[in-house]
């Protein structure tokens, strides 16, 4: 299996980041779920972009 680049890495980050956003709107969720569900997530759009950034820079944006 290849490596995630690391684009695939920070969108994935970005990904988990809207699922954060959305936490407070999901009424399953008492709040002790959400201030867990937050925390977990939060380590793990920082260890997406940690990872990212070890796997390779940013990719830069194209000028058209």
């Amino acid at each position: 299996m290849e490596e995630l680049d690391p684009h695939t890495l920070r969108v994935a980050a970005s990904l988990v980041r809207s699922r954060i956003a959305r936490l407070t709107l999901d009424p399953r969720l008492d709040g002790l779920q959400r201030v867990g569900a937050h925390r977990t997530l939060t380590q793990l759009a920082i260890d997406l972009e940690v990872s990212a950034d070890y796997t390779g820079p940013r990719s830069r944006r194209r000028k058209a």
